[in-house]
């Protein structure tokens, strides 16, 4: 086989593994509502494009040199976007690692997937707008082909960087400096330019450069991009290779912790303490819950410091601090259980006493944002009733809506697997359930809030329907453990399958 033709076999294999995955053929209904979805957020970027076209008005501002000034900006937004939507599982390469193909076929593979995934277009559709309005009445229509050409060729570059920084960062802490410092340095570069208006004027001269074509922009675009392909090839490699080939003997992991204090819960006290280990033994599970963790603290501050921190009150970020520990976890309900699966359907009401202390687990880890976020209603800066209504809510509604996963969710996670797994496929399900997990309040606060303007109705509204699904949570969860034992063989069979 040629080095082509392992390509070309490699993509007509992972496309056919899609269209065949029960997840795509089951989920028509969710998978059409993310269509809309996202065509809703590209019409928001397009919108977003035209409004800035409007800063044209503002001197020293405007035209197609607020693009480029603020890129380093874009660039970053890009790279936090692909991150949240771009699986680390990039396709089943583990059958593959084994078979005679042509040296760097598949991780070329995986490279040149990323060059030509649709995603490194997203921000044209608010760069195009933007342009329309500023460069064609400026420039004519010619200068907007160079226009996108160039800033396209460093969306390119950038997701080669995300992808370069996405297997470093999945091996270690230390390794999220190299985005840090890169986006930093390039910021900085504004403080040492004397005025807005030099800033403005090289950023004029680096797109005039892109519109006009000429040689020296776009040859060094490229030299770029051909060297974070290099070393995106290399890195990726090594990292697949050290993955699925490693002798090393995994360390003995001495715990001193007996966590004796979830003993008193008897069988749920054994799950709570399988929940506990998770996150503590788990270095994925450990760096999410470490960085949400600081991702509340910081907004906490931020709304303490802000003199306009009451807005979190209304937007939902707020909100958004309550839900993030158990969002970013039960939409996965099942699926790192799915390793042991058929060791809980030999134990009695094992799936229930589960369900029940993953319940009790993250509605205890709802005492962070309720901890982080006391000083701030102390300051007076958000309303203490506030913070309580959004944690009861978060602890009935939203983790109802979450805890549905558990029925749907039959593909197995590893906890180990970073790169070769088997876990690339998109349920649909997933996507669906978040949204509504994520909007469910704001029916609520748009009535409440902005049309009434009665914030108390809000948190009154918001508490009750929280203190209702708390209270009956025993029975809501055995609803889904039954469902789920109904349904086990299915869920077994895909568990399996997706080992």
């Amino acid at each position: 086989m040629t080095y082509w033709e392992a390509i070309q076999t490699l993509h007509k294999h992972f496309y056919i593994s899609s269209r065949r995955n029960k997840i795509w053929q089951a989920n028509s209904v969710a998978k059409y509502f993310y269509y809309a979805l996202a065509v809703f957020i590209y019409a928001y970027f397009v919108w977003i494009g035209y409004k800035l076209a409007d800063l044209k008005s503002i001197d020293n501002l405007g035209g197609y040199r607020f693009v480029y000034a603020v890129l380093p900006l874009f660039l970053f937004f890009d790279y936090l976007f692909r991150y949240t939507t771009d699986h680390r599982l990039l396709m089943h390469i583990r059958p593959y690692l084994l078979l005679s193909l042509p040296k760097h076929s598949y991780t070329d593979y995986l490279i040149l997937r990323q060059l030509i995934v649709f995603k490194n277009a997203n921000l044209l559709f608010l760069f195009i707008p933007f342009s329309i309005k500023t460069i064609i009445p400026e420039l004519g229509t010619k200068a907007l082909i160079g226009y996108t050409a160039g800033l396209y060729l460093l969306l390119l570059i950038n997701g080669q960087f995300f992808q370069f920084t996405q297997v470093l960062t999945a091996r270690g802490v230390r390794y999220w400096l190299i985005p840090i410092l890169t986006y930093t340095s390039i910021a900085l570069i504004a403080i040492f330019i004397p005025t807005p208006q030099t800033y403005f004027a090289r950023c004029a001269e680096m797109g005039n450069a892109m519109i006009r074509g000429e040689f020296w922009i776009y040859a060094l675009m490229v030299l770029v991009l051909i060297g974070m392909i290099l070393l995106n090839r290399n890195v990726l490699e090594h990292r697949i290779r050290e993955e699925q080939f490693s002798s090393t003997l995994s360390k003995s992991v001495k715990n001193n912790l007996k966590l004796t204090f979830f003993d008193r819960f008897k069988h749920i006290g054994e799950y709570l303490k399988i929940e506990f280990w998770t996150i503590t033994r788990n270095k994925r599970i450990r760096l999410l819950f470490i960085f949400n963790t600081i991702g509340i603290i910081v907004f906490s501050m931020i709304t303490a410091f802000d003199q306009e921190s009451e807005i979190v009150q209304t937007n939902g970020f707020l909100y958004y601090s309550f839900i993030i520990l158990g969002l970013s976890s039960l939409t996965r309900l099942m699926c790192y259980e799915g390793n042991y699966y058929e060791c809980l359907l030999m134990q009695r009401n094992s799936i229930k006493n589960l369900l029940l202390a993953k319940y009790y687990f993250y509605t205890a880890l709802l005492s962070i944002p309720l901890l982080a976020f006391l000083p701030v209603a102390i300051w007076g800066k958000v309303s203490f009733w506030t913070i309580l209504a959004f944690a009861l809510f978060t602890a009935g509604v939203t983790y109802r809506i979450l805890f549905q996963m558990a029925v749907y969710n039959k593909v197995t996670f590893s906890l180990k697997a970073t790169h070769t797994g088997k876990n690339t496929n998109t349920n649909y399900i997933q996507l669906v359930v978040t949204i509504i997990a994520l909007f469910s309040p704001f029916p609520i606060l748009a009535v409440g809030t902005f049309w009434l303007e009665q914030p108390i109705l809000t948190n009154i509204l918001l508490s009750l329907l929280g203190i209702i699904f708390i209270f009956t949570h025993r029975h809501w969860i055995s609803t889904i453990s039954q469902t789920m034992k109904d349904n086990q063989y299915e869920q077994l069979e895909g568990f399996q399958r997706s080992r």
